[in-house]
C-alpha cells in the first residue's frame, strides 16, 4: 500500500521548489541598475505575485489585489506561452469585500506591466513607494522609497544605496 502522506510531502516539496525557481534569482545590486529609472506608475497601490505554477498545464496562478487593502485578492490564471489570462476570479473579492476594486482591464494592464519587469513580488503603496522580492513570493526584501513620501514601515529597512534600502 501507498504511503500518502509520504507522497503529499514529496508533491509539497517539488511545487516548493517549482515555484521558487519560477523567479529568476537576482542580485541587489542588478535590481538597482535595472529598476532605478523604471517607471513603476500603472502599478500604484497594487501588489501582485504569482501564488502556484502548474507545469504540466502550462499555467501560472497569480493573485492581484489593492496594496494593504483589507480584501481579498483576485485569482488570475495564466496560460505561459501566451500571457493571456484564462480566468479571473473574484468570489474572495465579493465575499471579503462584498464588490469588485479592480476591473478586469485593470487587471490585465496590471499583469502586462507586471511580466515586462520580470520581478516575483512587486507592491507600489499609494505614494509610489515600491517593494520587491525580485526571487520568491514572499516578503519585500528591496524598498525603492519615493522621493515624496516616508513609508510608514521604513524601520523595517536600511539604507543601502539613494532611494533604495533593504530589509533588516
Amino acid at each position: 500500500m501507498l504511503n500518502y502522506k509520504k507522497i503529499i510531502v514529496v508533491l509539497q516539496v517539488i511545487f516548493s521548489f517549482g515555484l521558487a525557481q519560477s523567479c529568476k534569482s537576482q542580485q541587489i545590486d542588478d535590481i538597482i541598475i535595472k529598476y532605478n529609472d523604471a517607471d513603476f506608475s500603472s502599478l500604484k497601490n497594487v501588489s501582485i505575485y504569482p501564488r502556484s505554477i502548474d507545469k504540466f498545464k502550462g499555467t501560472t496562478i497569480y493573485l492581484i489585489d489593492s496594496y494593504l487593502l483589507k480584501c481579498s485578492p483576485y485569482v488570475v490564471e495564466v496560460e505561459n506561452s501566451y500571457d493571456s489570462i484564462l480566468s479571473i476570479d473574484n468570489g474572495l473579492v465579493i465575499k471579503s469585500c462584498g464588490k469588485d476594486y479592480f476591473s478586469k482591464s485593470k487587471i490585465e494592464e496590471v499583469l502586462k506591466q507586471y511580466k515586462k519587469l520580470n520581478l516575483c513580488l512587486i507592491q507600489v503603496d499609494n505614494e509610489g513607494n515600491v517593494y520587491i522580492n525580485p526571487n520568491r513570493s514572499e516578503l519585500p526584501i528591496i524598498l525603492k522609497k519615493s522621493k515624496n513620501s516616508t513609508p510608514s514601515n521604513i524601520n523595517l529597512f536600511k539604507q543601502y544605496e539613494g532611494d533604495w534600502y533593504v530589509r533588516k
